[in-house]
């Protein structure tokens, strides 16, 4: 069966699994700024993690003989250890800034900045005119977007969010970069368990205690968590985020790596703005007829940048 399914999502058009990638993306990350009014974000970026790595690990059992063989040995491939733990840091210090950037600002602003770092890899790393056209494309898709949301920036901190999403691009381009090679060893997702299993022991050294009491003793300021069932919905809701958020792009992405270049993948993802103005539509976001442009100048940059997709398996 499962061999069936990864076959059915190698014969599917690339773009159709990005897109569904990014609506689950960013419905889990309207969800979760419910949850900001009743725990911190980074405390709601730990359970996140927590709950992809404990999913990963119940789904490939990598302390097994047979899957522990699959992995270099560290006396004599470190460069490759060294990859699994920055892509296991890159994903959680991600994660962990990009909960700050959005509790701070507009969703459709911070995934507008986010892009600059996989954009940055696209530029690096385009190779046909395929990826050039279509980076040129996306790049004044995605400048239009920021620059409506700069023009007019939500409540909160918007000088944190800012530096945060800062941050969280640059994330991501070291993502797009520790992601790809582990995506070609033929045994990507048992990597990414233990890569993101080492990121969140990391994070839990600073946020494990805190993270666990703002659930069993809500901050000041809680609402709906102060019931007698709050505590259980919220943990509830910040695993479902994390499934739809993080556990299913994070796969996704492994099976759909070694399908294209490092620039036509970077490029590829420039439909997560264009998704999160989107998606904000069923959280009372309305976008104006200029956000209507720059997502329609998004997904032409992703039919130009795949027009010659073969969709090689």
């Amino acid at each position: 069966m499962k061999q069936g399914i990864v076959r059915a999502i190698n014969a599917t058009p690339v773009w159709i699994l990005v897109v569904i990638q990014s609506v689950s993306l960013y419905v889990s990350t309207g969800l979760v700024k419910d949850a900001f009014s009743e725990i911190e974000p980074v405390y709601a970026a730990w359970y996140r993690v927590g709950f992809l790595a404990l999913a990963l690990l119940a789904w490939r059992r990598p302390w097994r003989k047979s899957v522990r063989s699959r992995f270099p040995k560290i006396s004599t491939d470190k460069k490759a250890w060294l990859n699994i733990v920055i892509l296991g840091l890159a994903i959680t210090v991600m994660n962990t800034v990009f909960y700050i950037a959005v509790d701070n600002m507009d969703m459709g602003i911070a995934v507008s900045i986010e892009f600059l770092g996989p954009l940055t890899v696209a530029v690096i790393t385009g190779k046909d005119w395929h990826e050039r056209v279509g980076i040129v494309i996306a790049a004044t898709g995605v400048v239009l977007l920021a620059g409506i949301s700069f023009a007019s920036p939500q409540s909160g901190n918007f000088l944190v969010g800012f530096i945060a999403i800062l941050c969280s691009a640059c994330m991501w381009g070291v993502y797009i970069v520790a992601g790809r090679k582990i995506s070609f060893t033929g045994h990507s997702i048992d990597y990414l368990t233990v890569a993101v299993t080492i990121g969140w022991v990391v994070q839990s050294v600073f946020l494990a205690v805190p993270a666990v009491r703002a659930v069993v003793w809500p901050r000041v300021g809680a609402t709906w968590s102060l019931s007698a069932e709050g505590a259980l919905k919220l943990v509830l809701l910040l695993l479902c985020a994390s499934v739809l958020g993080s556990f299913l792009p994070y796969v996704l992405d492994q099976l759909i790596m070694p399908r294209l270049t490092s620039g036509a993948f970077s490029v590829m993802q420039s439909i997560n703005p264009a998704a999160a103005v989107v998606v904000g539509l069923a959280f009372g976001e309305i976008p104006t007829i200029l956000e209507l442009v720059g997502i329609v100048m998004v997904i032409v940059a992703v039919l130009v940048t795949f027009s010659g997709d073969r969709y090689p398996a």
